[in-house]
């Protein structure tokens, strides 16, 4: 059983992070004072193939056209290595169910 590439979603994450604004905030954390985006990562079954959107897109982003999917919160401070590794478990963890 494949997964996304860790380096890969590691990569995402660190250049995500450059684009986080002051006045964003992820969904639900809107009253912190800590600038946030919600991350949404999709894959295949194989997870040879994987796609991303930020943000509440309603259903329409890339990361939904896949069948498992991880959700993270990323603030400019988020360890990109401990979050891909969570990115990488839930993905994993859903495609056993």
């Amino acid at each position: 059983m494949r997964r996304p590439p860790i380096r890969d979603i590691r990569a995402l994450l660190v250049f995500l992070k450059s684009t986080i604004g002051d006045d964003y905030r992820a969904a639900g954390d809107e009253e912190s004072a800590t600038p946030s985006m919600c991350v949404t990562i999709g894959a295949n079954a194989s997870g040879s193939d994987w796609s991303y959107q930020t943000g509440d897109n309603s259903f329409t982003g890339g990361a939904y056209s896949f069948p498992h999917w991880a959700v993270i919160t990323l603030t400019r401070r988020s360890n990109s290595l401990e979050l891909a590794r969570d990115v990488i478990d839930q993905i994993a963890e859903l495609r056993v169910q």
